[in-house]
């Protein structure tokens, strides 16, 4: 990165930090998104070090890295920058899983063929001719409230396991000198993380000790091998990723919730079904069939 770039970059940054009474100085959203673009590790770092380093960034919170942040603190914190969690993706109504089931191929053709035989029968056979035209329709409306039920009803588990693995989950965080664990849900930023191997990183962070840790971040970027995270080089943390290796690491939460690279992600995420190769055979060769 050439040094005019870096210059303005730096104005940039330092332009998004209003001053505080007292002379210090007041972290934006703004600054600390800057500091964690997707996909941009070595323009995040070059963001960091035009903003002063990590240390500059500590200062500018205001927490005491030793101790943590104190009551008060996470207070203000949470009322400025919000809580760690992420708006529950809307679950499909049973009506739109009733229609989504009766749109299907098999069900469409049975459908039509009970309407024909209906009207044939009457016409033909007003008497009993009804029958069979009528039982067709009467299949047709349990399959598809059968399909649309048991959709509707692994909805409903799908959200009870999600709402059950949440509440218990727990992660280590210094606060006011003591190390407590604490729900991901109630970290803020400016929150003291304590990693080490085995843990999931709970929010998006810096590492600042001088100890490095290996995590894996298959989950969020794809890359199989673990990466070596250290306070020099690549020092940020991402969050749904894991730390394979490392003991008792300090890092410093600057990207929570929808601010986090897996919030923004998941914020993109267009839910689509799609379906398998074998699926599509079979609607063609269904449509063959009924044609």
């Amino acid at each position: 990165m050439s040094s005019i770039h870096r210059s303005k970059m730096s104005k940039t940054i330092t332009e998004q930090v209003s001053p505080m009474m007292g002379g210090g100085s007041q972290l934006t959203q703004a600054v600390l998104d800057s500091l964690n673009v997707e996909q941009a590790r070595e323009d995040n770092k070059a963001n960091l070090d035009a903003l002063g380093g990590v240390e500059k960034l500590i200062k500018m919170i205001g927490v005491n890295p030793a101790t943590g942040l104190t009551s008060a603190q996470v207070a203000a914190q949470r009322e400025q920058f919000g809580d760690n969690c992420f708006p529950e993706s809307p679950m499909d109504s049973y009506l739109a899983l009733l229609i989504a089931a009766l749109s299907d191929t098999t069900l469409l053709i049975l459908t039509a063929a009970a309407a024909v035989s209906l009207v044939i029968g009457i016409v033909t056979e007003p008497e009993n001719g009804w029958i069979e035209g009528t039982a067709i329709f009467i299949a047709v409306f349990l399959v598809s409230n059968i399909s649309a039920g048991n959709d509707y009803s692994k909805q409903l588990q799908f959200k009870a396991l999600e709402h059950s693995s949440a509440k218990d989950e727990r992660t280590s965080v210094l606060r006011e000198g003591v190390i407590e664990r604490v729900n991901p849900i109630d970290l803020v930023v400016g929150d003291i993380l304590v990693l080490q191997a085995g843990d999931a990183i709970p929010a998006d962070s810096i590492l600042f000790t001088k100890d490095f840790v290996l995590a894996n971040e298959s989950s969020l970027t794809g890359e199989p091998d673990d990466l070596k995270k250290n306070h020099a080089k690549d020092c940020f943390l991402l969050s749904s990723c894991l730390v394979t290796e490392g003991e008792e690491c300090r890092a410093l939460v600057i990207g929570i919730g929808m601010h986090s690279q897996w919030g923004k992600i998941k914020a993109n995420l267009v839910t689509e079904t799609v379906n398998t190769p074998l699926q599509d055979k079979l609607e063609e060769m269904t449509k063959q069939v009924g044609y």
